[in-house]
């Protein structure tokens, strides 16, 4: 049987807005202590996820009135109802990222399809549930580019592998590629569902209340524009200020997703918009990332975003490596247009630039994350852009780059791998 919930029950969330901002930034801030259901049982512990009991079971669709199926599918606790209940739906349930549907066959997450060839090993050891080192990931490159595989992304989903590309390297590929590496199974996408474009809204919607005002003391979460203006009905392009990075030379820059400044270098980085103060100008683009740095102006940047109500003031530590990341871990972030929000980490994603069949360094690969925020969440839109993304211990991960088309709702979140690799550090100016 559920415990008492020590929160507001699921029919009754409400929510705070947050202290430190001018205005409130949507209708759903500081939903991170409603949006997770606590029971007397916790089905994701050391870091390892564990299918729930037929009590457990009966527990959780206790929670909600017309469910009658629940499942442990990849890494997702599946709640099957007859009638969904109402928004806002909870991000975890017993410690697992909570996927509610009316479809019993539903899916997630595409796990792809298995190969039917050899068993295959690579030197470097793989645990389930903990990351894969970058030397993992660069050998089992290696091993596909001995099979001509063409396999240009793999991702990591805690247990397993999936491994995708724009088309099949061969008509009987699946009798030549592994099905398991190091004794973890691999799935492999090709074809049009292996390449995800952005699904964000252009615009807000009517009626939802934005933070734009100005402020004198810049941080992370700002409202931020360049002098472009949108193709169509000449509104500014909007995305979200970063963190604040010293370089190893002394310089001190912020970071700002690259799209929203098409300009490139040279572009100036304006608060709150594009007739506002000019705050830095870009100098820097990292290739595929959409990350770029900004070289900031005379004006003062603190290295922390806003409190929640009442919670403490934490100033962002360091540039997390990702392989510290695991599947499961807490993702939060701080927007102009959603607040202060919290996901959870599906996938540890690595992307190859360089062509197969040669050696490739650390510098030709970027490293970034797909995070949930929940099938019910309807708060992230193009003005999220470049909003920083952090764990619970105030370790910078990357920042939030767009949500995947196709239904699945995660988030692609380039890392701060590269950065941290060529020396920045988090500092405030």
């Amino acid at each position: 049987m559920a415990s008492t919930p020590s929160h507001t029950p699921l029919s009754e969330l409400t929510n705070t807005s947050l202290a430190y901002r001018k205005h409130s930034a949507s209708p759903f801030d500081s939903l991170i202590s409603t949006r997770h259901v606590k029971m007397d049982f916790n089905l994701f512990t050391g870091g390892v996820q564990h299918t729930p009991s037929s009590g457990q079971s009966h527990a959780i669709m206790d929670l909600f009135p017309t469910s009658f199926k629940v499942s442990l599918t990849l890494v997702f606790l599946v709640v099957v109802c007859k009638k969904l209940p109402a928004k806002p739906w909870p991000i975890t349930v017993a410690g697992l990222p909570l996927y509610l549907t009316t479809d019993p066959d539903a899916e997630p997450m595409d796990c792809g399809l298995t190969g039917r060839g050899p068993k295959l090993s690579i030197d470097s050891s793989i645990s389930r549930w903990h990351t894969p080192s970058m030397q993992a990931f660069q050998q089992i490159y290696g091993l596909f580019d001995s099979l001509n595989a063409n396999i240009n992304r793999i991702q990591w989903i805690a247990s397993s592998f999936l491994a995708l590309a724009a088309e099949p390297p061969y008509p009987e590929w699946r009798s030549r590629l592994p099905f398991l590496i190091n004794n973890i199974r691999v799935g492999y996408v090709f074809g049009a569902q292996a390449i995800h474009e952005k699904a964000l809204r252009c615009k807000v919607p009517a009626g939802r209340e934005v933070d734009n005002e100005a402020y004198d003391v810049l941080r992370p979460g700002l409202m931020i524009a360049s002098r472009a203006s949108g193709d169509k009905d000449n509104s500014d392009v909007m995305t979200t200020s970063g963190i604040c990075l010293q370089s190893p030379s002394g310089k001190k820059y912020v970071t700002v997703a690259k799209y929203g400044f098409p300009g490139g270098v040279g572009d100036q980085v304006l608060h709150p918009n594009r007739h506002g103060q000019v705050i830095a100008e870009v100098s820097k683009v990292f290739g595929e990332t959409d990350i770029a740095i900004a070289e900031l102006a005379n004006v003062h940047y603190a290295k922390e975003t806003f409190s929640a109500h009442d919670a403490p003031v934490s100033p962002f530590g360091n540039l997390l490596d990702i392989a510290e990341l695991r599947v499961g871990d807490s993702i939060l972030m701080d927007t102009p247009y959603n607040g202060h929000c919290e996901g959870i980490t599906m996938k540890i994603d690595v992307l190859r630039l360089s062509p197969g069949g040669r050696p490739a360094d650390e510098a030709e690969y970027v490293v970034g994350t797909f995070a949930y925020f929940g099938n019910g969440s309807d708060t992230l839109f193009d003005g999220c852009c470049g909003g920083v993304m952090w764990n619970e211990q105030h370790d910078l991960l990357g920042q939030f780059g767009y949500q995947q088309s196709g239904g699945d709702e995660l988030s692609y979140c380039p890392s701060f791998n590269n950065l941290r690799r060529l020396g920045y550090t988090v500092a405030d100016a």
